[in-house]
């Protein structure tokens, strides 16, 4: 019976489970039972082969047209691509936390929704206070930073790990571990400051009125006025700004000013906060294009421009790649695939 297995003809016979009746009967008890579940197997595994070539293809067409489609999406209409977008990247990991009993993430993500809720308050108020554009970048800028100096801290406990230094110090699994949840909070919480701020700078600059997400401005930028807080830049005001202030003088008119080509001027802090916070590279009143090169002011800054493409990347992994398997699954249910 060994020298059964040992011929290629009988192997290949076994393989398909097509041994014939005299072969058969050559078997033992053992390998009756053992052909009989393989003969099993084959039957209900049959056909299988061309149904993992149609899986794969699904997949395949589904990854491929699906960067198509949200690329076209967003081109043609950025609004609704955004708030939907946002509103996947908001809900879908609290929605996952809760099924899998994440009471940290929870936790951090409940205390975020709360100051970031006030922000927004903040800046959707009609009329909007003159203060309120640099305290909604500010709060922008610290959680952005802060995730970054999170998720390059995690990062580089994970490089820790993998070149393995952590073994000297027997903190290996932990540390890796504490890495990746690390990376994870500062690219999340990035990325979603990242968007309510660009939503943020849209709804404060439109409510000033020097600025039109489409269209004309509801205002006419007359003298020297900052477009993203709406004062003067200078003691030079005009009778309109000093009448919105209780005092009679204009704010800020301290702070550094900034020209654009355009030869509109800005308070150096609004248009930094409108164009590096604020995700613009366009001129809040006349929307030519800004040098953003010109407003970074080191190696950081400059760094930090990786950091903004990674970003970018976290937003497709939580929104859209759930929403893509997710697509897969129902074709495979539809076409009968297993």
């Amino acid at each position: 019976m060994e020298n059964h297995y040992n011929d290629p003809a009988f192997a290949s016979a076994w393989h398909d489970g097509t041994l014939t009746n005299e072969q058969i009967l050559e078997l033992t008890p053992d390998q009756t039972e053992r052909y009989q579940l393989h003969q099993q197997y084959l039957k209900e595994h049959k056909g299988h082969e061309s149904q993992h070539e149609l899986m794969a293809f699904i997949l395949l067409f589904a990854l491929f047209s699906s960067q198509f489609l949200i690329l076209y999406w967003k081109k043609k209409h950025y609004s609704s691509y955004q708030i939907v977008s946002l509103t996947g990247l908001y809900i879908f990991p609290a929605l996952f936390a809760l099924y899998d009993g994440w009471p940290r993430f929870l936790t951090v993500w409940t205390l975020f929704s709360i100051v970031n809720g006030y922000v927004i308050h903040k800046a959707s108020r009609k009329p909007l206070e003159a203060m309120t554009p640099r305290m909604v970048y500010k709060w922008y800028t610290v959680l952005y930073n802060a995730s970054f100096v999170i998720g390059l801290t995690g990062y580089c406990m994970m490089i820790f790990v993998f070149f393995g230094f952590a073994a000297l110090f027997n903190a290996g699994p932990g540390l890796m571990q504490a890495g990746i949840l690390f990376l994870s909070y500062g690219l999340y919480f990035g990325v979603l400051g990242r968007d309510f701020v660009e939503i943020c700078s849209d709804r404060m600059a439109s409510t000033i009125g020097y600025y039109s997400k489409e269209g004309l401005p509801q205002k006419n930028l007359q003298g020297e006025i900052c477009a993203v807080c709406g004062q003067a830049t200078s003691h030079q005001a005009n009778v309109a700004t000093l009448a919105d202030q209780p005092t009679g003088k204009p704010m800020f008119v301290d702070d550094e000013i900034h020209q654009l080509a355009c030869k509109h001027v800005f308070h150096e802090k609004c248009i930094r906060g409108w164009c590096l916070v604020g995700k613009k590279d366009i001129c809040p009143y006349c929307k030519e294009k800004v040098d953003l090169k010109r407003f970074k002011k080191n190696p950081w800054d400059t760094q930090q421009q990786l950091y903004l493409n990674l970003l970018d990347g976290v937003r497709y992994l939580v929104v859209w790649q759930p929403v893509i398997f997710g697509a897969v699954q129902l074709a495979y249910y539809l076409f009968g695939l297993d």
